[in-house]
């Protein structure tokens, strides 16, 4: 999922950068603060395909980002860095968090392998549901359909489908889909939606993306690998649902299985949760309380923002830094100005 755009009144320490986002960081980073840094897969190919740009950092770009991290900057895991700042002791200088989202197969080679070698710990943020699956998640199943129709054709067919909306569908695909399901009143991860992209996928005569999921998430074998290689693997729900889109029966469900799933892969508790999409909207309070409840020590939120040892828990900022070049992002983290 991207970071937070279109905010209309810059808080303390929040900038809008150049390229028309915003990115939140302190001028500098003051003692007792930390920044998580937000990814979600890291591709392989420099060639786009039918996910969105937001999703995507190219390796090339994280290779400059790691030079920054090791030259600059002290990687500590997610809860060791969120333990010496509530147990009020010295975090090392320019303290940064790694964290990576969702359950991309790129990811374990141009990611996971680099930062081993670098020695630089992580958290993947593990959605159960897509481990070892062939058929495309809803979300992704919709980019692959909107990339393989011509855009007239898929706006004749929305609007024959929501006469009364008057207003023109989003281009960006992010925006299409969530545009989509607020006008369905219901999210294509769920059944409803599975079947509404059934009948999508014939009335626009689009081949089946068939197992191509094969080639896009992780194997049940390399999740189990991750703690040997210095990454900690975090809950991200079973299907990547918007919390708080269930009930609380529904959420218990989704974050309870995906915590037992990534535990007995890896051997080890799973005590991290990224919320689904991560805006306030995403979450709620039952959201918070049933994390807690299962053993979540901290969680993480696409709140723009730095960490002190007042920041709740359960509601950490992270800053996604997927489109900065490496030598933006090191103008960011030193609190330069390029």
């Amino acid at each position: 999922m991207p970071g937070c755009t279109g905010v209309d009144r810059v808080p303390r320490g929040q900038v809008v950068d150049t390229t028309g986002f915003d990115i939140s960081h302190s001028l500098p980073q003051q003692e007792g603060e930390f920044v998580v840094l937000m990814y979600h897969r890291v591709a392989k190919s420099e060639m786009p395909d039918f996910l969105p740009s937001a999703l995507n950092c190219p390796a090339s770009r994280f290779r400059e980002h790691l030079a920054v991290f090791k030259r600059y900057c002290s990687i500590l895991p997610l809860e060791e860095a969120w333990n010496l700042v509530r147990g009020g002791r010295r975090l090392p200088p320019r303290t940064v968090v790694l964290t990576f989202d969702d359950c991309w197969y790129d990811n374990v080679e141009t990611v996971v392998h680099p930062l081993a070698d670098a020695a630089i710990p992580a958290t993947f943020f593990v959605s159960a549901g897509d481990i070892d699956r062939e058929e495309l998640h809803a979300n992704h199943r919709f980019y692959y359909l909107v990339s393989r129709t011509d855009r007239e054709q898929l706006t004749r067919h929305l609007e024959a489908t929501f006469p009364s909306f008057s207003m023109v569908p989003p281009a960006q695909a992010i925006q299409l889909r969530r545009w989509l399901e607020s006008a369905l009143g219901f999210e294509l991860a769920s059944q409803s939606g599975r079947v509404f992209l059934d009948t999508l996928e014939q009335g626009l005569g689009v081949p089946s993306s068939g197992s191509l999921g094969k080639t896009l998430y992780m194997t049940s074998d390399q999740v189990r690998s991750f703690p040997r290689f210095g990454i900690q693997v975090g809950n991200h729900t079973v299907n990547h649902r918007q919390l708080t889109a269930l009930d609380e029966g529904g959420q218990r469900v989704e974050l309870a299985e995906a915590q037992r799933i990534l535990s007995v892969l890896t051997g080890k508790p799973v005590t991290t949760l990224a919320y689904p999409y991560g805006r306030p909207e995403d979450f709620n309070e039952a959201s918070v309380k049933i994390a807690t409840e299962l053993g979540h020590r901290c969680a993480c939120t696409v709140i723009p923002g730095y960490n002190d040892g007042d920041t709740d828990p359960m509601r950490l900022r992270r800053i996604d830094v997927t489109r900065l070049s490496g030598q933006e992002l090191g103008f960011r983290l030193l609190g330069a100005a390029p």
